[in-house]
Order: C-alpha cells, then structure tokens, then sequence
C-alpha cells in the first residue's frame, strides 16, 4: 500500500491543473479523483493521505458543501483537508463548511490567485518534520520521540530510531556528519521536554536552549499566520491576541538568549529552514533584526522583532506565478503584474494584521509598511519620502538582504555569513540611496564586529 503527500477531489480540469502543478513543484507524491465515490473507493489502496483538497466549489448551499465535507472526513479521519468553497458564500456560510470537519476552508478565488495553498500544504506535508541538531541529543539519555531520516534522492524520511532509544555515544558518531535529524511535528512538545530536563548553566546548554526557543517561535508564529490568514475564521481580537501573545512570548525568550550567546547570527543561521521567499525564511530575519536592534540602539528590539516577523505575512496574498519567482530568488523575471503584487504585499501584510485585530503599536504598523522602502525612493511599495523612513524600518529590509545572501540552498555550499555580514557593511559606501547616513553610521561598526566574531563560532553552534 503507497503513501500519498496530496490527493485532490475534483471534476474540473483547471482545478485539477492547479493541484498538479502545486505538486509537481513541491514533489509531492499526487493522485486526482474525478468525483468523490471514485475517491471513496480507492482509499482502501493506500496507506495514508496526508492532506486533501476538496473541491465544493460548484456547490451554493453550504450545508451540502458541509455535508460532502463529514463524508471524507469519516473516509479519511487523519487527514488534513482543505475544503475549496463558492467564493458567493459569506464569511458565516463558510464558517459552517469549517465546523462540518474542515481543517481548513478556502474561497475559490483564493485557491487559484493567491499562494495560501502553497503555504498551508507545505506546512502540513513538507513540513510535518522539524529539524533538531544531532549535537543536541543528550549522550546516555533516553528519548520519547521517533527520530528520521531525510534521504537525499527522494526527500523522503526514514524513521531510524522509535521512542525509548538510549543515545550511546555509538548513535552520536554514527549520524554526526549528518548535522541533523527530523521529529515528527506532533512530538515537538516531547522534543521541548527532553532538551528542558536536560538544561544547565554551561555554553552547550545556552546553545540548545537557543535552538529551541528558535523553533518554538517558528511554530507559534505559523500558527498565528494560518489564524490571521483564514477568512472564515472569526475576527475576534481574543483568538488574535491569544496567539499574538504566544508568538510573543517565545520571541521574547529567544531575545534573552541571544543576548547571552557569542555567536547569534551563526546559530540562527544554522536554526532556520524554508526556502527564500516563504513566510519560513520570518523566524530567521526577526532574529536577525532583534540581535542588530539590541546591538545599535535602533528602537525597541522586541517590537522590530514581531516587526519582521510579520512584515512579509502579505506573500500568502500575491499569486502563485509571482511567488514561485520569489521563491527562486528570482524576482527580476516578474512581468509587470506579478511584480506590481510583490511590491504591494508590505500593505497585504499590514492589512491582514489589521483585519484580524492584532496589537501592534504605530511604529511597528510603519515597520512593516516601510520595510522595502529605499532613501532614494526606488523602494515600494510608496516610494516615501526618506525624512519620514523609520531606521528600524531600514534594519529589517537590511536583514531580509542579509537572510537571503546567507541561506543554504539544495545542492549549493553553505555561504559563509562571515563573509555575507562584511559585504553588506562595504555596500554601504557603495550605494548611498540605499540607507540614511545616519543607520549607516550606527550600523557599519555593528556588522563589522558581528562579522568577525562569526568567523570563530563556539563548538556546536
């Protein structure tokens, strides 16, 4: 019996097109289904369906389109299914679809013009694994989650160790050359546990805890990102805040701990995953920000960390042609169209914030709207006058161009960050419309001495 990442429910060709091509791009393993009984008979072929798009897009009462959902939820309990719905439908109809068994509801305009299906699935087959440092696993303990492999050739993962494993040193030097090992999503609350009982006062420690709080953040922000996301979904500023609360408080943590380690763009340059140009790469340029706000002066570090968190959010709103061009780090090739959304998405972004209540304050609201702007009025999406750019503003779009100089790419070499950090200072000098003459000033010292200390990284980091 075969596995399956994607299956999608459809009679339409274009439907189907667009989950093929989703597919192909991500190498998810796919199936089509001409109606829902060809899909009810089959599923005893395979062994699992990681997640489903439904589609109930032709369908204008809702309680049939709810209806057609409990069915495949009963066929397939353990999936995560994605219900396409009319896009006549109001926000309330919408809402009974979701409460019928949903994981997740989509109007059609959105699953063909926006990247939210790119988004949701990546997260829910690509990344259902999280990646933990080989040298974070304790020596002479015991764990409680599976561990996996991510085998090369295919990019599928086999699981090498079952919970109740004794990490021998043996098992250490085995998988060391490997960098990294993958839990299951469902057990990062028994990969936070394990690392906790085993904290301490020593350098390693500090490290691993760092790591951890890195991943925390990154899990708390894409759960508030889906909430924000999600047009069914209720605006209740409690749900908002709860989540924003959340988010908060572990990018609060992970503050403390960068203060303390030696080399903080080096571990976070080896914490963070996702692909240029995806709502992953947020973890990675918020800490980037916070460690330079904290080393510079230029405004209050937590805020310009949820700053650059969510400055980006509005990607989730540009098409799926401009956001594979992001993605490949290839925004010079977006026709005239796609890069007119691109540059739009800091509003998107902002918006989306806005709409679903969460508490920013007025300098993180203009931190997001203004982390693309240029002091020579080339940036977007207002091209503002540059007496009215916030430098943390600057900071952020710094460390977006620090993130994607610095990050590793199947198939390529690790860049050197050492390296990246003291380009980026001599760039100052050599475009004077990029940045105020003042964020210069403050900032050139900073990346120079942060570049020199990450060409000593502290064992392990």
């Amino acid at each position: 019996m075969r596995s399956l990442d994607l299956a999608a429910i459809s009679g339409n060709f274009k439907f189907i097109k667009r989950a093929k091509t989703l597919a192909e791009t991500f190498s998810f393993q796919f199936e089509s289904f001409e109606s829902s009984d060809a899909f009810f008979e089959k599923t005893e072929h395979y062994k699992s369906i990681t997640c489903i798009i439904l589609d109930c897009s032709e369908i204008e009462k809702p309680n049939e389109a709810a209806g057609m959902v409990q069915v495949a939820c009963q066929v397939a309990a353990d999936s995560y299914i994605i219900a396409v719905v009319n896009s006549k439908l109001k926000p309330e109809d919408a809402r009974i679809v979701k409460t019928s068994g949903a994981s997740l509801v989509l109007m059609e305009n959105e699953y063909y013009t926006t990247s939210k299906l790119e988004f949701v699935t990546t997260q829910v087959i690509r990344s259902s694994y999280i990646p933990v440092k080989i040298y974070d696993l304790y020596p002479d303990s015991e764990t409680s989650f599976s561990l996996y492999y991510m085998m090369p050739a295919n990019k599928r993962f086999l699981r090498i160790a079952k919970p109740g494993l004794q990490v021998h040193p043996s098992f250490l030097e085995k998988f060391a050359d490997m960098g990294e090992l993958y839990i299951k999503r469902q057990d990062f609350k028994q990969w936070v546990e394990y690392c906790r009982s085993y904290d301490s006062a020593d350098e390693a420690s500090t490290l691993r805890r760092c790591r951890l709080q890195f991943l925390q953040m990154s899990q708390s922000f894409l759960e508030l990102t889906l909430m924000i996301s999600d047009q069914t979904s209720s605006s209740s500023f409690a749900v908002g805040k709860e989540l924003y609360g959340t988010c908060e408080k572990f990018a609060q943590e992970l503050l403390n701990t960068l203060q303390v380690v030696k080399n903080p763009f080096e571990v976070i340059n080896n914490s963070s995953i996702g692909d240029f140009g995806s709502l992953e790469r947020a973890p990675a340029i918020a800490s980037y920000a916070a460690v330079l706000s904290q080393n510079t002066t230029i405004g209050k570090p937590l805020e310009v960390m949820i700053s650059a968190l969510l400055s980006d959010i509005g990607y989730l709103d540009i098409s799926p042609s401009a956001s594979a061009k992001l993605r490949a780090n290839d925004i010079q090739s977006m026709n005239g169209e796609e890069l007119m959304e691109y540059q739009k998405h800091p509003i998107y972004s902002l918006n989306q914030c806005l709409s679903r209540k969460i508490p920013l304050s007025e300098p993180m609201k203009m931190m997001i709207l203004q982390s693309h702007e240029r002091m020579d009025q080339k940036g977007f999406p207002h091209r503002m006058n540059p007496d009215k750019i916030l430098e943390e503003a600057m900071l952020v779009r710094l460390c977006w161009d620090l993130d994607s100089k610095t990050q590793v790419r199947m198939g390529e070499p690790r860049p050197d960050i050492s390296k990246v950090i003291e380009g980026l200072a001599a760039t100052f000098a050599g475009d004077p419309g990029n940045y105020s003459i003042g964020f210069t000033v403050k900032m050139s010292p900073v990346l120079k001495a942060l570049g020199f200390n990450s060409k000593n990284p502290s064992l392990h980091q």
